[in-house]
């Protein structure tokens, strides 16, 4: 812990304002998803994918601090459970995973989905804050792991995607259940720490394709992130593997 303030300069309080400003829209994403989810369909998601963004600028910001802090591991390990784990469980129960009725047995089996997928999240999470890795990610990265199950639920509830998702739950329960292994197994998954130029570019595609939903929310750009958290998850380890050749 920073027990000397002079140490405290504007990098650490501005890697602990991203790191709270993460955490707060996990806090938002999820009272949305419970009370204005038929309302506001994709506003968790945006909310999701800004937790996402204050994230990532939370550890560029946080490698120019003069000094590491135990708080701020603590307050960005919370704020990405609130974040990558609890806020797509709950995404999950506004889905065709739920019943009509909380006594139905899909209405169970949503919740065991959910809370499984939940677990999987703060598991890896766990492991990712005492055993951080640099060159690559053991196990799929909880960001990703929540935009591919937070856009699939999101895309399974909406009747323009019924077509993919079908109306059973089915296909969102393999991907939610999927999903999960990944995070806990230990598959070895590109990092944007590496520095690759391929890795940069696949960045800032993934950026500008996160941001055109961010302003212009609709089916089909959140299809694209769908996509391209499916080409991620599906062939990250073997591209992780023939570029370090």
């Amino acid at each position: 812990m920073v027990r000397d303030l002079s140490l405290v300069n504007k990098y650490t309080l501005l890697a602990f304002l991203f790191t709270a400003l993460n955490g707060l829209c996990g806090f938002i994403g999820v009272i949305v998803s419970i009370y204005f989810s038929n309302y506001l369909p994709y506003l968790a998601m945006q909310l999701l994918i800004f937790g996402a963004i204050f994230d990532y600028l939370d550890g560029k910001v946080a490698k120019r601090a003069p000094i590491s802090s135990t708080l701020g591991a603590y307050s960005d390990s919370i704020g990405d459970i609130i974040t990558f784990a609890i806020l797509p469980g709950i995404m999950l129960l506004n889905s065709p995973l739920i019943g009509n009725e909380i006594t139905d047995y899909s209405s169970i089996l949503a919740l065991i989905v959910a809370g499984f997928y939940s677990f999987c999240g703060w598991a890896r999470l766990i492991r990712f804050a005492t055993h951080p890795t640099e060159i690559h990610f053991d196990g799929l990265p909880s960001p990703a792991a929540a935009l591919l199950v937070g856009s699939s639920a999101v895309l399974a509830n909406l009747s323009e995607m019924s077509w993919f998702f079908w109306s059973n739950g089915i296909p969102l329960t393999l991907i939610t259940i999927t999903t999960g292994f990944l995070m806990i197994l230990t598959i070895k998954y590109p990092t944007p720490k590496r520095g690759k130029k391929p890795d940069m570019v696949a960045i800032g595609i993934t950026g500008v394709v996160v941001l055109i939903f961010v302003f212009f929310p609709y089916y089909l750009t959140l299809s694209a992130i769908l996509f391209i958290a499916i080409l991620y998850t599906t062939f990250g380890p073997l591209y992780l593997k023939e570029t370090s050749k």
